[in-house]
């Protein structure tokens, strides 16, 4: 969220009219960057003894596991993934 004085500056900042100059532009990674970052090897001995071979993990807590998986995901369930952590966060 901006701030006061980023707004009186910026008005246009994070609308289509956005100068690109501020520090309120961010580049979102994109679901294929996402997913090569995110998708790994798990490597808790509890996970493994589960039979559980990959995780999702967490962006910001990267120790947090969103999902575990016995079999690598696809894009396809990694995109699902996100949108209900999303929903979580956004309540969307």
């Amino acid at each position: 969220m901006k701030t006061f004085i980023e707004f009186m500056e910026h008005p246009s900042c994070g609308t289509p009219d956005c100068c690109g100059q501020c520090s309120t532009v961010s580049e979102a990674e994109s679901w294929e960057a996402g997913y090569k970052r995110r998708v790994v090897k798990t490597t808790d001995a509890d996970h493994k003894e589960k039979g559980m071979n990959w995780r999702i993990k967490g962006k910001e807590r990267p120790e947090i596991s969103i999902k575990l998986y016995k079999e690598k995901p696809s894009q396809q369930e990694f995109n699902k993934q996100m949108r209900r952590v999303a929903g979580h966060e956004f309540g969307g």
